[in-house]
């Protein structure tokens, strides 16, 4: 490949999964740690984990990239602005975790009135 992959550890899924960055071509493989969403296709973190927040940090870090194109292991890759997308759903993500945790939140997710 030209100009080369870069290597990037982004544990969460797994200990030890990586994504792979082409900086030069602005393309980046994240294996399963991200995914799109077959209903929307909405940027998400992998759905099955061993570390949520590890997960948040890797999308936080593959945000980071600067990359146009996205790749998962499960969806349709992003293929504009994947920076942004992978921005968004790390943070989405973390808000949807900090609101689970609140008193307010747990009202919000169970049935009690």
């Amino acid at each position: 490949m030209g100009g080369g992959a870069h290597v990037v550890h982004v544990p969460g899924h797994t200990h030890g999964s990586i994504a792979l960055h082409l900086p030069e071509h602005g393309v980046l493989f994240t294996g399963d740690t991200v995914a799109a969403s077959p209903v929307d296709g909405t940027v998400i973190p992998g759905v099955f984990n061993l570390d949520r927040d590890q997960v948040l940090a890797a999308c936080a870090r593959l945000a980071n990239l600067d990359a146009d194109v996205a790749c998962f292991g499960h969806g349709d890759p992003v293929t504009a602005r994947a920076s942004r997308a992978l921005r968004n759903a790390a943070h989405v993500r973390a808000a949807q975790t900090l609101s689970s945790h609140s008193p307010r939140g747990r009202r919000e997710c169970d049935d009690t009135p």
